[in-house]
């Protein structure tokens, strides 16, 4: 099991992240295991569910389970039950046939899905399904496809490999199971080698593309761009943030619904299954359900979205958004404030000794200041007018600041994680199959780290 940390630099925003764990994790993998090995990790790095913002995992049945299992209670709304705000309680749903684990009180982080693997699962479960539904579509696309194996398979072949340097001066690139936007970037540049192709399968001595079938390959790519440019932007771990989840998602909801206008010849079932897909797999963003309220303070805090993300069909939620955000920078004042009373109180202590002269215009300055949460009310509302979109601008807001670094800490995806599986196969290797798990883990975070 792989484990990685990201965190934001609150002075220069700047995304860290490290490898925590790459764990031998032999069989069975049911979810109470997995909620034990997690509880391991964060245990033997003093991580707490406090410290923890959230956890990024796959769609795997065994992760998702573990996480409603032994997940702490998430408030959807702040700022709706006068009893929630009184209360912060936390408790654990636990499976009272597990007796082992009901003694050991594991509690686990909030959990989030990755973005990035669902939007996987749209272009290639949802795609596939619809294909295999329609047989005149499901003939077309295995005919393609096996010319398309043909080709990459020959081009791994020295003597082809040399004679494509020739041809088209650029090495094929060929589908990897590990990478989800593989098959889209290899149908993409055969779609933008569309000239040179029949020249290329007659020297390879393969069957010849015919029209229909390439046809069929400009419009497969036409479909799935916007889903495999979303995975690339958000797949990223450097300089993306959570706030880019949701502008994202509707920007490629929007994209989807313009093709439909477009006459798709072969790819139109593909398109709507893809679509359909799509809408069911993220509905609760697309409706901005408030299970996803972080979601929504962490795209209005980032600069360069704000507000202007939101489709016009749901501009009757920027009041509750407002609403939303307002409340956020408000608590967070009010923590702000207590920790000034207190830092103020020990000042107090210090100058009882000494006398100063404009005592009284200080106390009358005072109470001339206004209170936190209005402070907190005129911040967010310069905020949101400030045109400038850079992160920098958040050096003018220090409440929205914190905001953004609470709420914009998680990644949209778990790439980062199966990049660190990458450097395990690097790692591992013929000459090493005498590596003790614990050693290999050890070699695998040093070279990520």
């Amino acid at each position: 099991m792989g484990v990685t940390v990201h965190w934001i630099h609150r002075d220069t925003l700047e995304r860290e992240s490290a490898a925590l764990a790459c764990r031998h994790f032999p069989s069975p993998h049911t979810y109470s295991r997995i909620a034990e090995l997690l509880e391991e990790i964060h245990t033997e790095y003093g991580l707490t569910t406090e410290m923890i913002v959230a956890t990024v995992t796959d769609n795997a049945s065994n992760f998702v389970k573990a996480f409603e299992e032994f997940n702490i209670c998430i408030l959807s709304d702040g700022q709706d039950e006068i009893e929630e705000q009184e209360c912060d309680l936390s408790y654990v749903i636990i499976d009272p046939e597990e007796e082992e684990i009901s003694g050991c009180s594991i509690i686990l982080p909030p959990h989030i899905r990755c973005a990035t693997h669902t939007l996987s699962l749209v272009s290639t479960t949802d795609a596939k399904k619809s294909i295999k539904e329609h047989p005149t579509l499901s003939r077309l696309n295995h005919s393609t496809m096996a010319k398309c194996s043909a080709l990459w398979t020959a081009s791994g072949r020295p003597k082809s490999a040399e004679m494509l340097s020739q041809l088209i001066d650029q090495q094929l690139k060929t589908p990897c199971i590990c990478r989800w936007n593989s098959l889209y970037d290899c149908l993409s540049q055969l779609a933008c080698l569309r000239e040179k192709l029949p020249g290329i399968m007659t020297a390879l001595q393969l069957p010849l593309f015919r029209e229909v079938e390439l046809d069929f390959i400009d419009e497969y790519c036409r479909v799935l761009k916007p889903i495999a440019i979303s995975i690339d932007r958000l797949q990223g771990q450097n300089a993306c943030f959570y706030g880019e989840l949701l502008p994202t998602l509707f920007a490629v909801q929007a994209k989807l619904q313009d093709l439909q206008a477009s006459n798709l010849r072969y790819c139109s079932h593909i398109l709507q299954a893809t679509l359909a897909g799509f809408e069911k797999r993220f509905s609760n963003f697309l409706q901005l359900k408030t299970d996803v309220n972080e979601a929504i303070l962490a795209t209005v805090t980032h600069p360069f979205f704000k507000m202007r993300w939101l489709p016009l069909r749901l501009t009757c939620e920027k009041k509750r958004i407002h609403q939303l955000i307002l409340h956020a920078a408000e608590e967070l004042g009010l923590l702000s404030e207590s920790d000034a009373a207190s830092k103020s109180t020990t000042e107090k202590n210090e100058d009882e000794f000494f006398v100063f002269s404009d005592q009284g215009i200080n106390n009358q300055m005072d109470t001339e200041i206004l209170p936190s949460h209005s402070k907190a009310e005129l911040e967010t509302l310069h905020f949101l007018e400030d045109p400038r979109k850079d992160l920098a601008s958040l050096d003018s807001y220090p409440l929205i600041k914190l905001l953004f670094v609470r709420f914009n800490t998680t990644l949209p995806s778990s790439a980062p994680v199966e990049r660190l599986f990458s450097f395990a196969g690097m790692v591992y290797r013929p000459h090493r199959r005498g590596l003790t798990p614990e050693l290999l883990e050890k070699l695998v975070v040093l070279k990520n780290n």
